[in-house]
Order: structure tokens, then C-alpha cells, then sequence
């Protein structure tokens, strides 16, 4: 669980992104979900490792990206760049000297997340495999016989 102390440090530096100049150089539509996004990730990923914003890594990073980013309701035109700024935000972090790094890592990351989402927004569902039925002894067989499994290819 993420204290109150590390929760207010986190959306600090969020927010503390907002007057970055790599924050200047992103789309609108992408500075205007730039901070809430932020501040999502590094919660999540704090609370993925269970530790500080400041000793947070790739196991973190990894859960946020896949498991939380791709359910988060984004614009469309916004979603695809998710990985991106994030990416531009732990390397905001990193030159503020508050984190060692992770831009890289997200971007690589970046396949996968967007393999997660649904077009419409959302994250995707992992399919539900159905396999066939068991076959008791005593239902028809298969094959068409008209007789009992175990009368039949049953044996």
C-alpha cells in the first residue's frame, strides 16, 4: 500500500511535469491527459512493487504499462501515444535527478501496450477458449455411429 506521503510526492512530480520543456513539446490532446496520466502510471507502478516513487523499476514500470495504461479511458487520438509520454515523463524525472530512469524501457514496452488496448478504448479481454465437452461413456459416440461410447470408439 502506497503511503499518503508517496501519493502527494507522486502527484508533485506529476504535476511538476506540466512545467517541463519536453511537456511543452506534446500534442495538446496529449498535454491536456499528460498529468492525470502520469501521476496513473507512477501510482500504479509504485503499488505494483510496492515500494517510493524514487526506488521504483522495471517490474513497476512493466505492470503500469500492460496491466493498468491499456484500461484507462484516454481520448482515441491519445491512447496510441501513451507509451511515448510516459516515456518523455521518466525522462523529465530522470533529468530532475528524482528517478534512474525507465524512458527506454516503456518504449519498448510500447508493442505491447497497444496490442492490449481495443481500437474503441479499453483493454482488451483474453479470449475465452472452450474446449469440447468431456465425452461420458454413455453419450453417443462422436464419430456417428449412432451407438454408445463405450460401446464404440470408447473401447
Amino acid at each position: 500500500m502506497i503511503s499518503d506521503y508517496d501519493r502527494e510526492r507522486i502527484e508533485t512530480w506529476a504535476s511538476d511535469f506540466a512545467d517541463a520543456p519536453a511537456y511543452a513539446a506534446l500534442a495538446p490532446a496529449e498535454k491536456e491527459a499528460g498529468v492525470a496520466l502520469a501521476s496513473a502510471f507512477l501510482l500504479a507502478a509504485c503499488e505494483a512493487e510496492g515500494t517510493g516513487p524514487e526506488s521504483v523499476g522495471e517490474t513497476g514500470f512493466r505492470a503500469a504499462m500492460l496491466d493498468r495504461m491499456p484500461g484507462l479511458d484516454l481520448p482515441e487520438e491519445v491512447r496510441p501515444r501513451v507509451p511515448e509520454v510516459i516515456a518523455t515523463f521518466l525522462e523529465t524525472l530522470q533529468a530532475q535527478g528524482r528517478l534512474s530512469g525507465g524512458g527506454a524501457f516503456v518504449r519498448a514496452l510500447a508493442p505491447a501496450y497497444r496490442e492490449r488496448c481495443r481500437p474503441a478504448g479499453g483493454a482488451r479481454t483474453p479470449p475465452v477458449r472452450r474446449g469440447t465437452p468431456a465425452i461420458g461413456r454413455n453419450d453417443p459416440c462422436p464419430c456417428g455411429s449412432g451407438k454408445k461410447f463405450k460401446k464404440c470408439c470408447g473401447r
